[in-house]
Parts: structure tokens; C-alpha cells; sequence
């Protein structure tokens, strides 16, 4: 499987405050202004496999079988100086299978317990990542296994595991909880935050 690009969003506010002083007394007058600078933080966060890619050239497997337990691991990197932030990552399935297949595999993939999924398609990590001056690891799954009673209808077939990753800033952000869950991201209009209407925003 390729290195798939990460999207890193980042949710922030931008301050610039001008305060003005100023008197007048008889002869005398007086002025000052001051500018409080703000600088923005930021989310940085980086997607591997570290384990698959070490064991497998090119992430790549070949002549896998049926009940084969494969070690898959894919690692969201939160990078050291982030702000404070939330994750959820998205795993499909390439369409080379069916819906019937792709959704045994899914079942076949070890999620860890921390994270949840949603209606969107989305698994929310549910731990908020905090601040930190070193490197902080999330892995989303680490094991796939190969259906048990897939045969000769996917003989030499190739298919993918994809799994993107995104981020978003914590502070001043409140995701979507469901029965103490947090199972979705909108702003505060109530607009789900996705990659595509940040970008739109951002520019």
C-alpha cells in the first residue's frame, strides 16, 4: 500500500489587539499605543505503518490466504509542539472488492479501544491529545485478518487498505458526543467540519 498523504486540519483564532491611551491636560498631552502580538499554534500530525512497512517491501503483501492474520499497523503521529488536539481517521476499502467483502474485512480489522465509529464513516479517537514537547503515538488498529471463508471468488485478487488521518485543534473546539461518545466534528453553526469546506475557509 502507498504512504497516503496526511490532512492536517487546524482549527485556530487569530488576535490582533490595538489599545490606544491617550489624555489631554492644560498644555500637556500624552499618547501611547500598544500591540499585543499573537502567535498562532498549530497542528502537525504524520501517518505510517511503522511494523508493515519494516516487514513488507514496498507495503506491500503478496499470497495472502484465508484466516492469515497480517500485523498492520497504522500510526497517527501527533508531532512534538502540536497544540492540544482531537483525531479521527477513515479506513476504505479499495473497490477491486464488493460491499459483501469489504464489509467482512472491516469486521476482520482489530480497531483499538479508544476509538469509536461513527454515521459519517469516520473513527473518533476518544481521548484528547494534549500539548506536549515530545512526539505522542496513536495506533488505530494493528492486525488485519483474512476472512476465513473467502475462496476461489477472490483468488488473485489485489485489493487495498487505505486509511487517512486528520486533526484538529482542541482548544476553543467542542466535538460531537453521543451517549458520551465523541462521534462527529461541527462548528459552532453546526456544519460538519470537513477537509474540503476548511480548505475553502482557510483560503
Amino acid at each position: 500500500m502507498k504512504k497516503k498523504s496526511i490532512i492536517s486540519l487546524i482549527a485556530a483564532v487569530s488576535l490582533i489587539a490595538v489599545i490606544g491611551v491617550g489624555s489631554t491636560l492644560a498644555y500637556f498631552t500624552d499618547n501611547d499605543t500598544a500591540t499585543n502580538v499573537v502567535t498562532m499554534g498549530h497542528v502537525e500530525i504524520e501517518l505510517d505503518e511503522p511494523q508493515f512497512s519494516e516487514e513488507n517491501e514496498n507495503n506491500t503483501i503478496e499470497d495472502v490466504v484465508p484466516n492469515q492474520e497480517i500485523t498492520k499497523d497504522p500510526t497517527i503521529t501527533v508531532v512534538a509542539g502540536s497544540e492540544s488536539c482531537y483525531l479521527r481517521a477513515k479506513i476504505e476499502i479499495s473497490e477491486t472488492l464488493n460491499a459483501e467483502q469489504a464489509a467482512e474485512l472491516l469486521e476482520n480489522i482489530n480497531i483499538g479501544e479508544k476509538w469509536v465509529l461513527s454515521e459519517d464513516g469516520y473513527y473518533y479517537y476518544q481521548n484528547k491529545v494534549e500539548k506536549s514537547d515530545k512526539d505522542q503515538k496513536v495506533v488505530l488498529f494493528d492486525k488485519v485478518v483474512i476472512p476465513e471463508l473467502w475462496g476461489n471468488e477472490v483468488a488473485n485478487l489485489t485489493f487495498e487498505i487505505n486509511v487517512s488521518a486528520e486533526a484538529i485543534q482542541a482548544d476553543n473546539f467542542v466535538p460531537t458526543e453521543t451517549d458520551g461518545k465523541i462521534t462527529g466534528w461541527y462548528t459552532s453553526d453546526g456544519d460538519a467540519v470537513t477537509v474540503e469546506t476548511y480548505k475553502e475557509t482557510a483560503e
